[in-house]
């Protein structure tokens, strides 16, 4: 069962903040370059693609799958929520999948830095859940289009 657990947290992790690309709608508005110094284009919902590699059991291969949330902002201080559904290329793990919270601050207009908390399921012979963290950098490339790690 620990094992079965670090593999949980340690795939949701890959999974969740895997090189990810999000496209972001923000309460239907698209900002334009001249607006980055108010650091207000990050509240919305958005959605995106996401993988990772995962290595579990002595087993690896590749996850991806996709991500949904919601960002409100104040101010530099971004919260919100999200979730997401992974596969797995491995052959111990069918899928995984988790909700965490997600609250961050932003060091430059562009760039933010998060840590988010939650819970995550995975599946492979058996559904196990847990509670799965991490810390990430997310950073816009167009007021549209983010990538994180």
């Amino acid at each position: 069962m620990p094992v079965l657990r670090r593999a949980i947290v340690g795939l949701t992790m890959l999974a969740g903040f895997g090189l990810s690309a999000t496209v972001a709608v923000a309460d239907d508005t698209r900002p334009n370059y001249s607006d980055l110094p108010s650091f207000s284009f990050w509240r919305g919902l958005y959605g995106g693609v996401n993988v990772g590699h995962a290595d579990a059991k002595g087993d690896n291969g590749v996850v991806g799958g996709v991500q949904l949330g919601y960002n409100w902002q104040s101010n530099k201080i971004v919260y919100g929520v999200e979730g997401d559904i992974s596969f797995s290329g491995e052959h111990s793990i069918d899928w995984l999948a988790s909700a965490r919270g997600r609250l961050g601050y932003l060091i430059q207009p562009r760039v933010l830095v998060y840590g988010t908390a939650g819970v995550g399921l995975v599946s492979g012979g058996g559904t196990d859940a847990g509670f799965v963290w991490g810390l990430g950098v997310e950073v816009k490339i167009t007021p549209t289009m983010s990538a994180r790690l």
